[in-house]
Order: C-alpha cells, then sequence, then structure tokens
C-alpha cells in the first residue's frame, strides 16, 4: 500500500520549488500521475499488481481526476503501464449540487431536526438548499445550520472535543467575538452565520475556484471538535520523522493538522463525468459512505450514483461482518456499486448464529 501526501506542502510533504504550493484539481492529479511512474519505475517487481486508488473527502475530486490521468496514460501508452483495476472514494465530495442538497435530507433522517423544520424549508426551498432564493430559504436554512452547529460533522454519534481553557490562554490572548464560550473548562466554537451548505470546510460542497483553508476560515483558531496536540508533539519530533523517512522538519517545516502553506483552486468541476468515463471504459468504482459522517453524508453520494442512469443488477441489501448488518449497498452495471458502512454495526456486542445471505 503507498500512501501519498497530495498536493505537495500537506502533512510531511514538500517542494524545493515553491511555485509548486500553488495548485489546483488538475495539476495535483498530472503531479501524482508523475510521482506514480517513477514509483513504479522505482519498483518494477510491482507492476503487474492490480492496482487501485483511494481516498476520503476531497479525495473524492484527488481520486476520480488521478484515475482518469492514470487511465489516459494506459491507452496512450505511457511507460511504465500501471495495471489499473479500479477505484475507491469514501464519503467524497463529488458534486456541488447533490452534495450541497444532501445535508437536510440527511439531518431529517437522523432526527436532527424537527418534521415542522423540514417541511418549512422544503416548502420555502423547494428542495434547492444549495442555491436558496428568498430570504424565508435562507432564514430557514440559517435555523438548520443553528440545530446542527455543535455536531462532529465527521461523526455525528461521536463527542465533540473542546480544548481545557489552559490551552485556550496559551493559543489566544482573547476570543473574538465571533467566537462564543461553552464554559470555563471548554474551547469556545465557531459561530458559522453562513448560508447552509457553503462554509467550506464545514460543509461539503465546493464552488469552483479558490478553495479557502482550514485556518484561513478560523481566523488562527483550532479546528472544532478536533484535538491534535498528541499528533503534533509526535509527527514534529525528530526520531520520529527519522523513522518514518521523513526529512529535517528544517527542510520541510512542521508538520500542522492543517496547512495554510498552499494556494489551492477547484478546476475539474463536478465528478460525474469522471465517474462515466471511467466506469464506461472498465474500472471499477466503489463509492462508500460512513452513515453518520455529516461533512459530506451519505445522502448525497447515493444520489448522484444513482444519477449516472446505470441499471441496477444488486438491489438494495445489508451487507454483513461476523454476521452484524455492517452497512447497505447497491449495484449497478459498469462496475459501480455504493455502499454504506454503519458506524456501530462492526463492534457491537450482539451475537447472531443466523446465516445471512452473502
Amino acid at each position: 500500500m503507498i500512501y501519498l501526501e497530495s498536493p505537495a506542502g500537506i502533512g510531511l510533504s514538500y517542494s524545493t520549488n515553491k511555485s509548486d504550493y500553488t495548485t489546483e484539481d488538475l495539476k495535483t492529479a498530472s503531479d501524482s500521475h508523475t510521482f506514480l511512474l517513477k514509483w513504479f519505475e522505482l519498483y518494477p517487481e510491482y507492476q503487474s499488481n492490480p492496482f487501485y486508488i483511494s481516498g476520503e473527502s476531497y479525495a473524492g475530486i484527488y481520486i476520480p481526476t488521478l484515475a482518469f490521468e492514470v487511465a489516459n496514460g494506459i491507452d496512450a501508452g505511457v511507460k511504465p503501464i500501471l495495471n489499473l483495476k479500479g477505484y475507491l472514494v469514501g464519503n467524497g465530495v463529488t458534486d456541488a449540487v447533490f452534495d450541497g442538497n444532501s445535508f437536510v435530507p440527511f439531518a431529517h433522517g437522523m432526527g436532527l431536526i424537527p418534521d415542522e423544520l423540514f417541511e418549512a424549508v422544503n416548502s420555502e426551498c423547494n428542495g434547492d438548499y444549495y442555491n436558496p432564493t428568498g430570504q424565508n430559504c435562507g432564514n430557514k436554512l440559517v435555523n438548520v445550520d443553528e440545530a446542527l452547529n455543535d455536531l462532529n460533522i465527521y461523526d455525528i454519534l461521536e463527542p465533540c472535543y473542546h480544548a481545557p481553557a489552559s490551552i485556550i490562554q496559551l493559543k489566544n490572548s482573547s476570543v473574538p467575538p465571533s467566537f462564543r464560550k461553552l464554559g470555563e473548562t471548554e474551547r469556545p466554537l465557531p459561530v458559522r452565520k453562513r448560508i447552509f451548505g457553503r462554509a467550506w470546510p464545514y460543509r461539503a460542497p465546493v464552488r469552483d475556484g479558490y478553495v479557502p483553508t482550514w485556518p484561513q476560515l478560523l481566523n488562527g483558531e483550532n479546528v472544532p471538535c478536533t484535538d491534535e496536540e498528541v499528533a503534533d508533539i509526535w509527527l514534529n519530533n525528530e526520531a520520529v520523522r527519522k523513522a518514518l523517512h521523513a526529512d529535517s522538519a528544517d527542510l520541510t517545516g512542521r508538520w500542522d493538522l492543517c496547512t495554510d502553506r498552499i494556494s489551492f483552486h477547484h478546476d475539474a468541476g463536478s465528478m460525474i463525468k469522471y465517474h462515466k468515463n471511467l466506469t464506461s471504459r472498465g474500472y471499477q468504482a466503489l463509492i462508500y459512505s460512513g452513515d453518520h459522517g455529516m461533512c459530506v453524508p451519505f445522502t448525497g453520494s447515493e444520489a448522484w450514483t444513482r444519477s449516472m442512469g446505470y441499471k441496477i443488477i444488486d438491489e438494495w441489501r445489508p451487507w454483513y461482518v461476523k454476521g452484524q448488518v455492517s452497512g447497505y449497498t447497491q449495484g449497478y452495471d459498469y462496475n459501480l456499486t455504493f455502499l454504506t458502512i454503519n458506524s456501530r454495526g462492526l463492534d457491537t456486542p450482539c451475537q447472531n448464529t443466523s446465516q445471512p445471505r452473502r
């Protein structure tokens, strides 16, 4: 398994050419393809192995664009020839409209907003939450956003971490007016007074153009619900970096949970056209979603895979691990599969001695 930090400048990756830190979707795909060709050139013994590309979240953009680059290289006879078989995308950003319209149905289906609010926002917005029109629609979406504001968007079942006040004092001499205190021992969380679905990366949709970084959005504050203290200490330890074969921080810079080193633009548009191209060429595609992730809800991924118009060849059904329902799947022709993962289905203590269908 190859773990690739991409684009250059994130994690422990770096470039001696600082211009590489200004990049976009298509350049990132091209650079990653160049890396893969060089890697397989260095390790030719792996060239015949079945090769899959996978990733999650914004990798919903990275993966299809890279797979497209690799597939085109194969067709063009670019050496070395990669044995690409398919790709996997988890809770992936895909299409601004589908992703943007996924939050309200998800919130209602999960019991996070009441029927009255769901019915009101549907009525005022006519089902279009990503491009709301009218003050009434906007107000209802703000009500939805406020109801979801303090949840852990990556897993609504998990706690939202709040740093101790002592850490706040070390990192912030004062709390900006746009932040509200949750208590003397808790970190303030940003009040996200934006139209629902527009505040990437708090919410999934990405419009064409510049993609702001977390540090820019948070004005120096911490990422909500996330405790990076241990990771920060560990990955900036020189002995650890040496063991990982990463270069010194003197060369690469410190590891940060969210870097502001790069300047990134979204220039690839909707990924649906990439998925259609790749699946029609015979490549396998597994689109999977954790069913309690709210950053890119499964409702959007389910909707856009259905919109491809492919024939259903495996009707919606549960899939199992050790006799437990661990999610649901639906298979389409052209090797396209949509699958959900039950956030609690893999660790339940319930014993099931029956024989589920496969």
